[in-house]
């Protein structure tokens, strides 16, 4: 299994691009902004797209790709989602208003993307890929993911903040190669973390206790400006395990 880190931030600026992983060429795990830095070429070998909820960080680079792709070559591009992130996306962006319906471009019969929900707990088989959703606690219904190639396992925790769901199905695997988990902010922002519904340095240390897999942990979406004190602070709270900061352009091969 291949992925690459086209957007691993908590949010924009120079040099900062929101979450999107592409797997193995063909599959994006979220479409924030980092999906616009793909050449056309790789944008149209996309046929799926898992999100893990409706935020703007995760949705926006989705409609830029199918403005890209829209009449191109093969079957269009599946957006998968649970039923509440599915609604937002055709209600709130491709709703003609905000942006063109591309599940009617250019035809009804042949359109750019078709829309597959999701359930938690239930696989999807595409590409090669078993992705199951995982329910999360974010402010939004959201969901994280289990990768699955046969070979290799990888977890996607999505926006999140301590829960029991997601690391009870993680502890039901056989294995687990590699967890890609957010920190958006440093222990000492915990009263905005608990709004916001994120996880601190603090409580992703404390949920990591209830995991009995010891993978390599890949931390994602600092939020700008915490960046440092975050990646000061993480690894102390987090002894005895293999921890690395992800960047925009990293490849995962497992």
């Amino acid at each position: 299994m291949n992925i690459k880190v086209l957007g691993c931030n908590g949010g924009v600026g120079p040099g900062l691009r929101t979450t999107s992983f592409l797997v193995n060429d063909t599959t994006l795990l979220d479409a924030g902004t980092g999906v616009c830095d793909l050449t056309p070429a790789a944008m149209e070998a996309i046929r799926h797209i898992f999100f893990s909820h409706a935020h703007l960080d995760h949705v926006a680079g989705a409609a830029f790709l199918m403005d890209v792709v829209y009449d191109a070559e093969g079957s269009g591009v599946t957006l998968h989602g649970t039923g509440t992130t599915l609604q937002v996306l055709r209600e709130h962006l491709f709703n003609w208003a905000l942006w063109p319906d591309f599940s009617k471009l250019p035809d009804e019969a042949s359109p750019t993307m078709r829309y597959a929900q999701v359930e938690p707990g239930t696989p999807v088989q595409v590409d090669g890929l078993r992705l199951t959703p995982i329910d999360v606690a974010h402010t939004v219904p959201a969901v994280g993911y289990i990768v699955e190639d046969g070979h290799a396992v990888i977890a996607f925790s999505g926006d999140t903040a301590t829960n029991d769901s997601f690391w009870s199905a993680l502890n039901g695997l056989p294995r687990l190669d590699r967890l890609i988990v957010e920190v958006s902010f440093p222990a000492s922002e915990a009263e905005i973390g608990q709004i916001t519904r994120h996880y601190t340095s603090a409580t992703l240390a404390a949920d990591l206790d209830k995991l009995t897999h010891r993978p390599e942990v890949l931390i994602t979406h600092n939020k700008p400006g915490f960046e440092a004190q975050i990646q000061a602070e993480l690894p102390g709270l987090l002894r005895g395990w293999s921890v690395r900061f992800l960047q925009r352009g990293d490849i995962i091969s497992i």
